[in-house]
């Protein structure tokens, strides 16, 4: 995976750090974080992160990097936020077009960067066949709505990011897309 690299500058500054956030949850996703309600994108996202954190060769990834581990965890529950925020402004919504407009850039820049980063870690192997058809089967539905103009646009205006993604994303390219 690309990411090794990233791995290897980040655990340099914290090689075994118990106390980085990855350290008390396995998984890709908090436990208790609460996204039912969110736009289905935003869900779809991170459900598909949550069972990629189930598998075991995610799991090991994520042990041999802590510091990635832990943004991926922050960017969960950053996404969440943001789908609960904008469920809330307009709850009776259930398309696309109705919630997207919704976001900010920098939100919709952070569901870019969590689509990658589930593109990537499902591209790394060693999944259960069933967990990696849903993701496919989920990226492809994903790639046929976030790749629209109005996405792009909003990704380019967030510029780099949140500043506290940065790394993550230097390290986890944008997938090529495929449309169902």
């Amino acid at each position: 995976m690309k990411a090794a690299g990233y791995d290897a500058r980040m655990n340099a500054r914290s090689a075994h750090n118990a106390d980085h956030p990855g350290a008390k949850h396995p998984g890709l996703v908090p436990p208790g974080l609460r996204y039912r309600d969110a736009p289905l994108f935003v869900h779809d996202a991170l459900s598909m992160l949550n069972e990629l954190g189930e598998q075991p060769s995610v799991r090991q990834y994520l042990t041999s990097a802590p510091q990635a581990h832990g943004a991926i965890l922050a960017l969960s529950s950053a996404i969440a936020r943001a789908g609960t925020r904008v469920h809330a402004l307009k709850p009776g919504a259930n398309s696309y077009e109705d919630h997207l407009r919704l976001f900010t850039p920098e939100e919709i820049w952070m569901v870019d960067l969590a689509i990658d980063v589930a593109a990537m870690l499902a591209g790394g192997g060693g999944l259960d066949q069933t967990v990696h058809e849903m993701v496919v089967w989920k990226l492809r539905d994903l790639d046929e709505h976030v790749h629209s103009h109005h996405w792009h646009k909003e990704v380019r205006k967030a510029g780099d990011g949140p500043a506290e993604f940065r790394d993550l994303r230097a390290h986890f390219p944008h997938h090529r897309p495929h449309p169902a």
